[in-house]
């Protein structure tokens, strides 16, 4: 098995940079996929946060598991972790990110109004790892396509700050992740999420991984999706092939296209196309 792991030079810069506006910063927004909200979250970012109040920014909830989105909830408020659950493709978060922001910097606030100060405009940092949807926040906090979006991990490679409403100062970050995975199965959740690029992956075991973990928690996912049965005596390549007969990823001589079928099923997941899913649950 091949380790994965990602860290090109354009994150170390980006940590670098962080670092050192932090100084200025007031809030840290951290953004996380509903679907593995512990293993989108970044080891090294929070330990040059700490100091900084932060907010759990829980994007992408409308591709999660709904029941499983509820005992994160859960975990998190047994945690005192402040969080926002939101779609920022589609929702309009502006108002909920602004309250939960006033709550969590009431302190700040107060110590403005104790001194005489004018009400000032909070600066927020906003971090995540890549492809778990910054740019599309700050769009939907700023109400305009202010940073360049795609769905595909590293869009974002500058930074800077942009006004929000509210007032609100956000700043942008490219996504960074840590030089070093906690475990392999970190790895491939990220894997199969986009956070890392696909052309340094070993797709094949990425795609058996992803198959494997929903034949177990979403059997039902993959006959929807491909309309087939799948029985207990198929192994993870039988249902691979199946797919790759299913959608027409035939080459010549009757063979399988198996770069065809890894892309498609990755796309399918990523995309929600086989139902809203999590892949990891609170400890």
């Amino acid at each position: 098995m091949k380790q994965i792991q990602w860290y090109p030079g354009h994150m170390a810069k980006a940590k670098r940079l962080i670092e050192e506006k932090l100084k200025i910063i007031d809030v840290v927004y951290e953004l996380v996929d509903a679907r593995i909200p512990e293993s989108s979250r970044n080891p090294m970012m929070d330990e040059i946060t700490h100091k900084k109040d932060k907010i759990l920014i829980i994007n992408k909830t409308d591709l999660a598991d709904p029941s499983l989105t509820k005992a994160w909830m859960k975990y998190y408020d047994q945690e005192q972790i402040p969080y926002v659950l939101c779609n920022s493709l589609n929702d309009n978060i502006t108002q909920k990110v602004y309250e939960k922001t006033m709550k969590v910097l009431s302190h700040l606030h107060q110590d403005d109004i104790n001194k005489g100060k004018a009400k000032r405009n909070f600066k927020a940092m906003v971090i995540g790892v890549p492809n778990v949807g910054k740019s599309q926040f700050i769009n939907n906090m700023a109400g305009k396509n202010k940073v360049k979006t795609g769905n595909m991990p590293g869009v974002t490679k500058t930074q800077t700050f942009i006004k929000a409403e509210h007032d609100l100062l956000l700043f942008d970050n490219p996504g960074v992740l840590w030089p070093r995975f906690q475990s392999q199965d970190q790895a491939f959740r990220l894997a199969l999420m986009g956070t890392i690029k696909d052309e340094i992956l070993p797709l094949d075991e990425v795609v058996i991984y992803g198959i494997e973990y929903l034949r177990k928690h979403y059997p039902k996912a993959l006959e929807k999706r491909y309309g087939f049965m799948v029985k207990d005596e198929m192994t993870t390549i039988d249902i691979i092939d199946m797919i790759g007969r299913k959608r027409g990823a035939i080459m010549a001589g009757n063979e399988i296209d198996y770069d065809r079928v890894f892309n498609l099923f990755l796309y399918d997941l990523r995309n929600g196309a086989l139902g809203a899913m999590s892949f990891e649950k609170p400890q």
